[in-house]
């Protein structure tokens, strides 16, 4: 099972396209629907502080984190999957991450937005939490 995610409440990562009218870079659909387009498979997003996280299947993972001062991209590498427990795992090696994606509803704390899965991002440093959905 591969997934992609990507996470973060700022959506300063989509520039608005020259020429278009109408079109609003701030629309939370927007911003999912463009991450599907680039080829986004898995996305997230969490708060305090704001971070975002999108997993391209066989190219990339970008973590963008304390509301996008810190942009970073890290090889793809294949899940773990847990499937009794209905939990995956991308272990980033050398990096000191490990972003889990587990199978239980989550709710954005600022949107209210509801999610099929909960992701935790666990950092040498730090842990995030948020939610997340497959666009694939």
């Amino acid at each position: 099972m591969a997934v992609s995610f990507a996470a973060f409440s700022c959506d300063g990562l989509s520039n608005p396209e020259p020429g278009k009218s109408g079109f609003d870079e701030k629309s939370i659909d927007n911003v999912w629907h463009r991450a599907k387009l680039r080829g986004v498979a898995f996305r997230a997003i969490g708060q305090e502080p704001g971070w975002l996280l999108e997993i391209t299947n066989g190219t990339d993972i970008l973590l963008v984190t304390d509301y996008g001062q810190n942009r970073n991209s890290y090889p793809y590498v294949d899940p773990v999957v847990y499937q009794g427990e209905r939990r995956t795992q991308y272990v980033l090696e050398g990096y000191g991450i490990i972003v889990e994606i587990r199978g239980q509803r989550c709710t954005d704390v600022m949107s209210g937005e509801e999610f099929e899965v909960s992701v935790s991002i666990i950092m040498t440093d730090r842990q995030l939490e948020g939610c997340g959905r497959a666009l694939f």
